[in-house]
C-alpha cells in the first residue's frame, strides 16, 4: 500500500503497493497536477457514529461539502458506500449518523477555502486493536495484519483506484495528509465479553505505535499528521487509563502526533456512545489539532461559524507570524475583548457566511 512518487525528467510513477500501480506520463511543458489531502478515518463504534443523530444538527451544520469527497467502507450504510461522493452527515451504520469525519472536514474546508480534499473512512464496531482476527498491526504479528487491517488496505486500495471518480485525476493527485484514529474502548474493556483481563490492555502501547508506524510505511509518509481522540473512562471499560496513557505516549514518543481528552463528554442514551454534541466538538477539535500542525501551508486556522462570527487561532498558534491569507480577513482586538486579558490571541479571523472574498486588513499585532 506504499504511496511513493518517483520523478523522473519525464514520468512520474505513483505507487500504492497494495495491487495497484498507476503509472502517470508528464511530457515536458505539462503543469503538475494539484495535491488533493487525502485522510484515513478509522476506529470502533464512536468512529462509526454509533450515538450521533444528525437530524440533531442545524441546517447550516447539515449541508454537505462538494469540495470534500469522501470514500466509506465497512461499517456505513449501503447508500453511501463504496462510492466517492459529497462530504455529508450520513456516513454512519444508517444515513442518520456520522462520525469524526464531518465535522473534522467542515473545519478544514473553512481554513482551506476552495482546496479540494479526500477522505476515507473505514471503522467497524466491537473491535480489538490486539486480535489478529481485527485491526492488529503487521509490525505487532510477524508482518501479517489483522483481518481488518488487510480489509481496510483492500478497500483503500480500491478507492485510490477510482479516485477520478472523486477528481479529475488528469489535474488532481491524492496527498496523504492524515490519520484519525478512534478506538481503544474493547482492549480497555478486556481480552473478549465477560472477561476484564488487562492483556491487551497492556499491549496498546506497543500495538498502537506499531500501527501508526505501519500506515507511516504503507502511505510512505514517515510523518504523517496523526490525531487520537481518547475513549471514555466509563466503568464498562475497566482498563480505560490504559488506552488513555497510550495515547498520550504516542504524542511523545512520534512527531506530527497529537490527542485530545474526552473525559467528561457527553453520551448519548445508550451511555457508552459519544452523542451528538460530543462528536461536532470531537471533530471541530481534531481538526483544530491537525491544523496547529502546520502540515500544509495552504490551511489558516479557523472555526465553522454561521454568519459574521470570529475565532481566534489556537493558542499554540500565538508565535506565528504569517499565513496564506487568501479569502480571510484578519482584525486586531484590544487586550479584555475576549475576557481574558493576559492570553489574549493575536489574530482574530472572520468568516462572513462562507464568502471568501474579504479583504485582507493590514494589522498591528501588538
Amino acid at each position: 500500500m506504499d504511496f511513493n512518487i518517483f520523478s523522473q525528467k519525464k514520468m512520474r510513477k505513483v505507487i500504492w503497493t497494495a495491487g495497484c500501480i498507476a503509472p502517470v506520463l508528464f511530457s515536458q511543458g505539462f503543469s503538475a497536477k494539484t495535491d488533493v489531502p487525502l485522510f484515513l478515518f478509522s476506529g470502533q463504534s464512536n468512529m462509526v457514529g454509533l450515538g450521533t443523530n444528525s437530524s440533531q444538527l442545524s441546517e447550516e451544520q447539515k449541508k454537505e461539502m462538494p469540495s470534500i469527497k469522501i470514500w466509506g467502507d465497512n461499517e456505513v450504510n449501503n447508500s453511501v458506500k463504496k462510492k466517492w461522493l459529497p462530504l455529508r452527515p450520513s456516513y454512519g451504520s444508517t444515513t442518520s449518523q456520522f462520525g469524526v469525519e464531518f465535522l473534522f472536514g467542515k473545519t478544514i474546508a473553512d481554513s482551506m477555502p476552495g482546496k479540494k480534499i479526500a477522505f476515507i473512512k473505514f471503522a467497524q464496531s466491537g473491535t480489538w486493536l490486539a486480535k489478529a482476527s481485527e485491526w492488529l498491526p503487521p509490525s505487532s504479528n510477524n508482518g501479517t495484519g489483522g483481518t481488518l487491517y488487510q480489509n481496510m488496505m483492500k478497500s483503500i486500495d480500491e478507492a485510490l483506484k477510482k479516485f477520478n471518480d472523486a477528481f479529475d485525476t488528469t489535474q488532481y493527485t491524492p496527498k496523504w495528509s492524515g490519520f484519525i484514529w478512534l478506538q481503544g474502548e474493547f482492549d480497555a474493556m478486556g481480552t473478549a465479553f465477560g472477561n476484564t483481563d488487562a492483556t491487551y490492555a497492556n499491549k496498546y502501547e506497543e500495538n498502537l505505535t506499531n500501527l501508526i508506524n505501519d500506515i507511516r510505511t504503507k502511505t510512505g509518509v514517515d510523518d504523517l499528521p496523526i490525531i487520537l481522540p481518547m475513549i471514555t473512562t466509563i466503568s464498562t471499560w475497566g482498563h480505560s487509563a490504559k488506552v488513555r496513557a497510550a495515547d498520550v505516549a504516542m504524542t511523545k514518543k512520534l512527531k506530527n502526533c497529537d490527542t485530545m481528552d474526552t473525559k467528561g463528554y457527553a453520551l448519548a442514551d445508550d451511555k457508552v456512545h459519544y452523542n451528538t454534541a460530543s462528536m461536532i466538538k470531537i471533530g471541530t477539535i481534531s481538526a483544530q489539532r491537525w491544523l496547529a500542525m502546520k502540515y500544509l501551508d495552504a490551511a489558516v486556522p479557523v472555526i465553522n461559524r454561521q454568519n459574521t462570527t470570529s475565532s481566534h487561532i489556537p493558542f499554540s498558534e500565538k508565535n506565528t507570524t504569517s499565513f496564506d491569507l487568501t479569502g480571510r480577513k484578519m482584525v486586531h482586538l484590544p487586550a479584555g475583548v475576549l475576557g481574558n486579558n493576559t492570553e489574549m490571541p493575536t489574530h482574530i479571523i472572520i468568516n462572513v457566511d462562507g464568502k471568501k472574498a474579504e479583504k485582507v486588513l493590514p494589522i498591528n499585532n501588538r
